[in-house]
């Protein structure tokens, strides 16, 4: 798929299959369902081949840029798939849905390995990532995708871990604009600042040492719970 087509399909990605992040920085995507032909020649076929379709395979492989400088968040999107690399089982696998922005009708979904593959491009602080997304399973035509423009907040990290009340905790993710809560188990933060888009400082509020799954809710809905172990 050329570079200039990509641009029509907007690629998100997910741990779960129900909540979604978007893949940004994205400079190609190529995917393809291939058919896996097998012979079915017989002696009535005059001496022609004949083939029959027992299975296909699908793949997906993308191209995307990413900062190497330290000076900002990385992409929530990407550290989901870079999460795989290395992997094993279930957390070698992501969903991927890929969707034509402009009505959605063009949608396909699936369970896919996947292989991280970095690379420099020549540009100082800039270096090609290729994410290889190998079906594992149907490649399912989706009905109309809706397009949510403020999605509910994706969440990809919390550091540092085992922080204490009053102590500040970095939480890094997605669709953080507009945030009006942010909770560490079932109890508010005491106080957070919404950093930017990608980025939310909290102060833990007070507990007991132990399990405080993060969340952070806007307008939209509540995030998907990130596992934290707080300190007391």
């Amino acid at each position: 798929m050329s570079t200039k087509l990509a641009r029509r399909f907007r690629v998100d990605v997910s741990k779960d299959g129900s909540s979604w992040t978007q893949l940004k920085a994205i400079t190609d995507f190529a995917p393809t369902d291939t058919p896996n032909k097998t012979d079915a020649t017989t002696y009535d076929d005059d001496g022609y081949t004949a083939s029959e379709v027992p299975t296909r395979s699908w793949q997906a492989v993308i191209k995307c840029l990413r900062n190497t400088d330290g000076s900002g968040t990385l992409d929530p999107g990407q550290e989901l798939a870079r999460a795989c690399d290395g992997e094993f089982g279930d957390d070698l696998r992501l969903h991927i849905r890929w969707y034509d922005k402009t009505d959605g009708s063009e949608a396909k979904s699936g369970l896919a390995i996947v292989e991280w593959n970095e690379a420099k491009t020549g540009v100082a602080d800039l270096n090609e990532v290729q994410i290889t997304f190998t079906g594992d399973g149907a490649l399912a035509k989706l009905d109309n995708v809706t397009i949510t423009d403020n999605p509910k907040p994706s969440l990809v990290s919390a550091l540092p871990s085992g922080a204490a009340a009053t102590e500040q905790v970095t939480i890094t993710g997605a669709y953080f604009t507009g945030t009006t809560g942010v909770k560490f188990g079932s109890t508010a933060a005491t106080a957070y600042t919404v950093v930017s888009d990608r980025v939310i400082v909290a102060s833990v509020p007070t507990g007991s040492a132990g399990a405080a799954n993060i969340t952070v809710t806007n307008a939209t809905g509540v995030s998907d719970a990130l596992p934290y172990t707080r300190g007391a």
